[in-house]
């Protein structure tokens, strides 16, 4: 097999791995054998595979034997570090040709390695086992006292995280940003008797009604909305013959959000292959995606428990103040926003504490119903 690859295998955003190919890589009319392209930049599979192995050793300790948190080389540079363009579908093959005469792919294991020694391995998987301790263990307080075994780590974790990484991720929506919110229409119902158009009908669920979420348990309704109408209407899993009210809103003030489509901010720090790797900024970094994971996962397929995780970093995220959290949409191009603001809400007395209203921050500037021809398009 021949000794060369080109930089059209790899995956074009890793910008210090091609600058590294650019540097010591040769120019050459030669079909490259892994991704069959001729115009990429050749370099030596050797020279290559022996910078790749440098920046494994920067990220990942050497483990005897697989256990729960160990890694093959393979899987690093495939599931961790991206490293392939993804049309390259001998990523495999190549991965072997970079380490031979270093290491069997598949057998050699590593774990992640962290900035100090004193840490133990729950913090490997960080995301893992705050998601394990919000569902299994300790699902609203952390009441244990202090001092004893592992008590408060979720508490402790998420200061750290939120001092750390969340806090950079800060973003203001501008007043006047339109956003758009889509709910289907059961077809027994009718306007002018059920329903009509108007706020009430496309504003969030009142507390009877409020089904756990991405971002807010039963019982407690935030306000979800999308970038456009495309992106609000897929949220929904339309299906062809459903009715559905499209709502659209204008932001009537400023809002603070944690922007996390920003997550991607500490590529750099978390990059194997410079010499800045941040240990400590990739465990946070894998917690920031794990995240955005989780709250991708579609409402109608998830047990409400699957969410208990994200909402108890988003009830976090509140108490700092914030407005909401901006994140990618699973389903369509544009971002979706979860305010921390609900339903309009008339407590029997003062001493109740009651979300704000959605209503004080964005207005409602048109609604409209529309018949879903086939999935996804609508016909007015």
């Amino acid at each position: 097999m021949s000794d060369f690859c080109c930089s059209n295998c790899f995956n074009p955003k890793r910008d210090r791995f091609h600058a590294f190919i650019r540097k010591h890589g040769f120019i050459s009319d030669e079909t490259c054998p892994y991704c069959k392209s001729a115009g990429g930049i050749k370099i030596d599979t050797a020279k290559l595979g022996t910078f790749i192995k440098e920046g494994i050793d920067r990220a990942y300790d050497d483990t005897r034997e697989e256990n729960e948190t160990s890694l093959s080389v393979f899987e690093i540079l495939n599931d961790r570090v991206i490293l392939f363009e993804w049309e390259n579908h001998r990523e495999h093959d190549l991965t072997e040709k970079l380490f031979e005469g270093i290491c069997d792919v598949d057998k050699k294991t590593y774990r992640l390695k962290l900035e100090s020694e004193g840490d133990d391995e729950e913090q490997y998987r960080i995301w893992r086992n705050f998601e394990h301790d919000c569902k299994y263990f300790n699902r609203f307080f952390d009441l244990t006292p202090r001092g004893t075994g592992k008590a408060n780590r979720r508490t402790d974790m998420l200061q750290k995280l939120y001092e750390s990484c969340l806090k950079n991720l800060k973003e203001e929506i501008e007043p006047g940003t339109e956003l758009f919110r889509a709910r289907v229409i059961d077809s027994k119902l009718k306007r002018g008797r059920d329903y009509n158009l108007d706020e009430v009908s496309i504003g969030p669920a009142d507390k009877n009604n409020s089904q756990s979420g991405r971002m807010n348990p039963e019982g407690i309704s935030y306000f979800y909305v999308a970038e456009d109408e495309a992106t609000a209407l897929k949220e929904g899993r339309l299906r062809a013959n459903e009715r559905v009210l499209i709502g659209r809103f204008k932001t009537l003030k400023k809002l603070t959000v944690i922007d996390w489509t920003k997550a991607n901010i500490y590529e750099k720090a978390v990059d194997i292959f410079s010499p800045k790797y941040s240990p400590q900024m990739a465990v946070y970094q894998d917690f920031l995606r794990r995240f955005a994971i989780e709250v991708g996962k579609p409402n109608e397929t998830a047990k409400p428990i699957e969410y208990v995780a994200t909402q108890l970093v988003a009830e976090y995220v509140r108490g700092y103040g914030f407005d909401g959290i901006k994140y990618d949409s699973a389903v369509g191009n544009g971002f979706d926003v979860v305010f921390f603001y609900g339903p309009e809400m008339m407590p029997e007395s003062g001493d109740y504490n009651v979300l704000p209203e959605y209503t004080d921050i964005a207005q409602l500037t048109d609604v409209r119903e529309f018949k879903i021809k086939i999935e996804y398009f609508l016909e007015p």
